[in-house]
């Protein structure tokens, strides 16, 4: 699902310049259809002005890539935005799954393992089969990792609900790769649409405000 793009290239000097993200993109430079694309009414959510939904997957390397550079400019407290990480899901229980661990750790209130599930994955190439695994490799990560929370919320009724709702917007949203970000429920693009990191930033940010 992911798409074969040379997405390091975007990412040299990832967090310069995010700062100074207006000065560097002027809005006339982005056009629908080719930095970004508008959903159809149909496939539009409807959520509340300057929310930024990513959707990323645990078994992406571009998504871990996205990390730094994304927090480092959410910490210059773009205008307005609202963002929430949703894990996509498409047709693979592996997608679910990982989605799975994500809403344990946020249900719980360890988030903070976010970057250590992509280590899990990604560098320690770990192939976990189960919850139990899972927690016991979280464990190894943070000793103040709370497994017997995790377990317990990875299997609820809520974290299925939640699942529910990721694989239902991946497939509303019409998804193909991720990472993908959503802006207020219609407009859709991501770092190889946009050019460059700081033109994905800049055009979040005018997407966010319309």
């Amino acid at each position: 699902m992911m798409r074969r793009r040379n997405f390091l290239s975007y990412i040299v000097a990832a967090c310069a310049g995010l700062v100074a993200v207006h000065a560097q993109a002027s809005p006339s430079m982005f056009e629908e259809g080719i930095h970004y694309k508008k959903l159809p009414e149909t496939a539009r959510a409807l959520v509340a002005k300057g929310t930024v939904q990513e959707f990323f997957f645990y078994g992406c390397p571009h998504c871990a890539d996205m990390e730094q550079p994304l927090h480092a400019w959410l910490a210059t407290n773009p205008n307005g935005i609202h963002i929430e990480q949703i894990p996509a899901v498409f047709q693979s229980p592996a997608w679910a799954m990982l989605a799975r661990i994500h809403y344990a750790l946020k249900s719980t209130n360890q988030l903070r393992l976010h970057n250590k599930v992509f280590d899990i994955f990604l560098v320690d190439k770990s192939r976990p089969k189960n919850e139990q695994e899972i927690a016991d490799l979280l464990a190894a990560k943070d000793s103040a990792f709370n497994k017997a929370a995790f377990i317990q919320a990875y299997d609820s009724e809520a974290n299925t609900a939640d699942i529910t709702r990721a694989a239902k917007l991946s497939g509303q949203y019409q998804l193909d790769a991720v990472p993908t970000f959503v802006i207020n429920g219609q407009y859709v693009t991501d770092l190889p649409m946009a050019g460059s990191l700081t033109k994905l930033f800049a055009l979040i940010e005018e997407l966010a405000g319309k």
